[in-house]
């Protein structure tokens, strides 16, 4: 706590109201079980999908699944829908083949740059107004 210390009487008051407020049961299982809601397994898992899969590889599922059931709506033959499986399946690989190496690509990126964290600290706190004149 920051500031001066309690002063003697205003201890004992302090210590008169939490002795108060524990003996209303009502009151302190509702604080006591306040926010403590179990996890949700569905939200779980769905922020593990959102850090392992990006926006872009889950707009284009949306857009190649859409475009595919139009086109295999208006034409159900065996071999168009054989093809735009195919094709589905090529454009999902191919977006998260990218995102993957994007991924890689900033994660590379930023352990470079923060090998050494006294070389970057050095670099920031570099302004103009900062150097000694020569």
């Amino acid at each position: 706590m920051d500031g001066p210390a309690l002063s003697g009487w205003e201890r004992r008051l302090l210590e008169e109201i939490e002795s108060d407020l524990r003996q209303d049961t009502r009151l302190d299982r509702k604080l006591s079980t306040m926010g403590a809601k179990p996890p949700s397994r569905v939200r779980g898992v769905l922020r593990g999908l959102g850090r392992r899969i990006s926006a872009g590889v889950v707009l284009t599922v949306l857009v190649m699944t859409a475009i595919c059931l139009g086109v295999g709506v208006r034409t159900p033959v065996t071999a168009v829908l054989v093809a735009l499986g195919v094709v589905w399946v090529a454009t999902v690989a191919a977006a998260i083949a990218a995102s993957e190496l994007l991924r890689r690509r900033r994660t590379a990126r930023g352990r470079t740059d923060a090998a050494d964290p006294a070389e970057t600290r050095e670099r920031r706190e570099r302004r103009p107004w900062d150097r000694p004149e020569a």
